[in-house]
């Protein structure tokens, strides 16, 4: 079934020409992060470029007019990307309800839109952060609404005065005749417009109480020649009531205390503890690479570690002779494509009576655990596929890890033809890094020292090789490496719902499928540690 998802974004609207009966809407803002029911939400510069604007619908929806809801008034007839997000211009058709939508754009009664589309298959993406990235949608419908999901949106320009082919559209009874709007009250008068009715009502109940009090001081009303008498008009009743200190002295105090059912709690709408996680060792390699459109299975090929290049092209010592001829195998590596998945059955009432949005937290956390996931499983495979090793103390210095690091960087060239971009390290080894002697903040100079190591920012780099902390590692794990001899690659990840009828509910999840691809195990160079104490004894015997 054919899934269809509605946003009012807040676009733009205006009146392109009456006397073609078209009008032009920008419909949302590339880029602009949106709350919507599936989570936040961005849409991408041409995601509706494959959209044939004669297939897009233009709909009224509103209560104004004699046949209030939603109005079949036109179609599409353009889609055109801009820099500030895309247009559609829409032709109206010559009917009731079409010549009523455009005497209210007119008139800005209706001045904003709202977009129905069709999600496509690898159209959209969820981001580090959370967003639901659309790349790829189809455009259905566009409906235009009194007004959008934000109080910006507004009607950007009407460029005729009149509707000259319009007809009024009789109302089926009469409509009562609105109040007219009262005049605005000119500035430093010291008079205040009471807009809600709830303030009225409260005016009334305390001019009813200051009422009762000026009566029982005086002991008659205002007919009998009570103290109301002296007062001419309502009006200076009110400045004498305000004005009388004892009168002040006897109101009731009304506090927060005594009035719990007026008071709701005030809800942070920020949820805390849902923490970002960038993979650092994905990212580190150049972040993931595609899987490919067919199989379960990654294959790449590579060259025979066992040729020996120096052997393979040798001089001709004389002509005619034969010249050297060595195989050259290329082979294959592959790895098992896993998918990668997690998701639940969220109830409609958490749904729609969770603030803030429940679900949008929920596909939020899912990214989290999915990144983290496949983050433990990328730095697992470094760890067990890496094709060479180097000695380091578990004690080593600034020095002695500047040593390590340039050896293995030569090894990682060697290999790969480049030299170590990463040392991934365990949280162990990170923190043991930072706090090293003959590291120094980056802000406080670093002539003649082995590295840099700054709190602030929680960058290491030793013989300028930038230190990152690999979550998963453990002990006092280094690897070097770069991403000529490894990347992780990844087709996802992806949000997904499908409503759950006989449950009241959603299925929401977030799922993704991904492999790590070890192109040269060589190229890879994992610490192998020693205690101190084994370090000073192989010392002593070379002595």
């Amino acid at each position: 079934m054919t899934e269809l998802l509605t946003r009012e974004l807040g676009g733009e609207l205006e009146l392109r020409s009456e006397s073609e009966r078209t009008i032009e809407a920008r419909l949302l803002s590339w880029g602009e992060v949106a709350d919507t029911p599936q989570g936040r939400e961005r849409f991408i510069r041409g995601a509706f470029a494959d959209t044939d604007p004669a297939s897009v619908s233009l709909e009224a929806i509103g209560p104004h007019g004699a046949q209030p809801g939603v109005r079949l008034v036109g179609r599409g007839t353009a889609l055109v990307d801009r820099a500030d997000g895309p247009r559609a211009v829409l032709k109206v058709s010559r009917t009731a309800a079409g010549d009523e939508l455009l005497e209210l754009v007119r008139d800005r009664v209706y001045r904003a839109v709202s977009v129905v589309f069709e999600p496509v298959e690898g159209g959209s993406r969820v981001t580090d952060d959370g967003v639901i990235e659309r790349t790829r949608a189809n455009l259905v419908r566009v409906g235009i609404v009194e007004r959008g999901a934000y109080p910006s949106a507004a009607v950007l320009a009407v460029r005729s005065a009149t509707v000259s082919n319009v007809e009024p559209v009789p109302d089926p009874e009469p409509k009562p005749v609105p109040d007219p709007t009262p005049d605005p009250v000119p500035p430093g008068t010291g008079i205040t417009t009471l807009a809600r009715s709830a303030d009225l009502e409260e005016l009334r109940s305390d001019m009813v109480h200051r009422l009762t009090v000026l009566e029982a001081r005086g002991g008659s009303s205002a007919r009998d020649g009570g103290p109301l008498a002296r007062f001419a008009t309502f009006g200076e009743y009110l400045d004498a009531s305000y004005a009388d200190p004892i009168l002040a002295r006897q109101l009731a105090d009304q506090i927060t205390g005594d009035n719990p059912g007026v008071i709701p709690p005030s809800w942070v709408q920020t949820i805390a503890g849902i923490p970002t996680f960038t993979r650092p060792a994905i990212n580190a390699l150049g972040g993931p690479r595609p899987l490919g459109d067919t199989g379960m299975e990654l294959d790449w090929p590579y060259l025979d570690p066992a040729l020996d290049l120096d052997a393979i092209v040798a001089e001709q010592v004389a002509q005619k002779t034969d010249i050297t001829s060595v195989l050259v195998k290329i082979l294959k590596g592959s790895n098992a494509i896993h998918t990668y998945a997690g998701g639940s059955d969220v109830a409609y009432q958490l749904i729609r009576r969770s603030r803030p949005a429940y679900r949008e937290a929920y596909v939020r956390v899912l990214t989290v655990a999915y990144n983290r996931t496949t983050e433990a499983a990328f730095e697992a495979a470094l760890l067990a596929g890496a094709g060479d090793s180097m000695v380091l103390s578990a004690t080593a210095t600034a020095d002695a890890v500047r040593a390590f690091l340039f050896g293995a960087s030569s090894r990682v060239n060697a290999a790969t033809g480049s030299p170590a971009t990463v040392d991934l390290v365990s949280p162990t080894e990170f923190q043991r890094l930072g706090g090293l002697a003959g590291l120094f903040p980056t802000p406080y100079g670093t002539s003649n020292v082995a590295g840099t190591a700054t709190a602030s920012t929680l960058r290491i780099e030793v013989s300028g090789l930038p230190i990152v902390e690999a979550p998963f590692l453990t002990g006092n794990t280094h690897i070097v490496t770069n991403g000529e001899a490894a990347a992780w690659h990844e087709d996802g990840p992806f949000p997904i719902s499908a409503e759950d009828v006989a449950k009241l509910g959603q299925n929401v999840a977030v799922w993704g499928m991904g492999t790590s691809a070890l192109y040269v195990p060589a190229g890879i160079v994992k610490s192998t540690l020693i205690a101190e104490d084994e370090t000073r004894s192989s010392r002593s015997s070379k002595a």
